[in-house]
């Protein structure tokens, strides 16, 4: 591997061949030389071909992770990455060409960062059945960098940290299925580093239709169970659920963003991930597992 190399790629997928692919063909095709990054895909524990399909691609390292959850498979890539960097998107993902190199642009101009947290935007994927009220909803609510970053925290589909800084604060909880990207960059943010937005580094991200915007949602719920210790983590959950709704109600009523009919559809998808937390959160209770699909 060069000495020069100053980035490390992390890409987990999970029953997903077809996207995998057209997401390495973007990152081999990035403006930064390819000699300076390298790509790390990581299957998590696929039942498809996904292993086999990325293990035939040339110039990428293909790794297994068989605990179930991507933020497993993250650091079992980090152990074995060698960038000074680490960036990370998911496999569903198209990085715009620039995207490697705007992320470490950003970084080399940001002292004391501890995360970069790139643009994402959302494209109907021509192959995909996306309602028109999902994308509304996704527009509005969902991977609103910007003001993750305003927060102190970024998601994973557009993510660059030193890769010393993450192992240094222990890698990503392995032990939840969704919600661990916040609850690291919770972490640096705690330790007194930054997390800086970065609207040049773009990340295209397909529009998730009616059916996986709930499937998020309870992937969201259970993540949400893992990592609270609380005793009273029912009362906890279900109020946060409530307020979030609200919240939503009146975003969606002061919004010029969307029209009148639209916005009537966005309420039924968020009154829809309402009633999906309550009986997510009751499973959960009652003993059930929490899902990663």
């Amino acid at each position: 591997m060069s000495n020069n190399l100053k980035v490390s790629v992390i890409v987990p997928v999970w029953n997903d061949p077809k996207r995998i692919v057209k997401c390495v063909e973007a990152l081999k095709n990035q403006t930064m030389p390819f000699e300076h990054y390298e790509i790390i895909v990581v299957d998590n524990g696929s039942t498809d071909e996904t292993y086999s399909v990325i293990q035939q691609i040339e110039g990428i390292t293909a790794l297994q992770e068989f605990g179930a959850g991507s933020y497993a498979a993250r650091n079992a890539a980090l152990d074995l990455a060698k960038g000074e960097y680490v960036a990370f998107t998911d496999a569903d993902c198209i990085p715009d060409s620039c995207w490697v190199k705007s992320l470490v642009e950003c970084a080399e101009k940001s002292p004391d960062f501890g995360v970069i947290a790139g643009e994402v935007n959302f494209f109907k994927d021509p192959d995909d059945n996306v309602e028109n009220a999902a994308i509304a909803y996704e527009s509005l609510f969902s991977m609103n960098q910007k003001a993750y970053a305003l927060q102190g925290v970024c998601i994973t589909a557009n993510w660059l940290s030193k890769r010393e800084v993450i192992l240094n604060h222990g890698g990503f909880n392995s032990r939840v299925k969704s919600g661990g990207d916040h609850e690291m960059a919770n972490r640096l943010t705690t330790s007194g580093l930054n997390v800086v937005y970065c609207p040049q580094a773009l990340v295209l991200h397909p529009a998730r239709n009616y059916t996986e915007i709930m499937k998020k949602r309870r992937r969201v719920i259970g993540g949400t169970w893992d990592k609270t210790e609380s005793n009273a983590k029912v009362l906890k959950l279900i109020w946060q659920a409530i307020k979030l709704y609200i919240k939503r109600t009146l975003i969606i009523i002061g919004t010029n963003k969307i029209s009148i009919k639209q916005k009537f559809s966005v309420f039924h998808v968020i009154s829809s991930i309402f009633f999906v937390s309550m009986s997510e959160i009751y499973k959960l209770s009652s003993g059930h597992q929490s899902t990663r699909s």
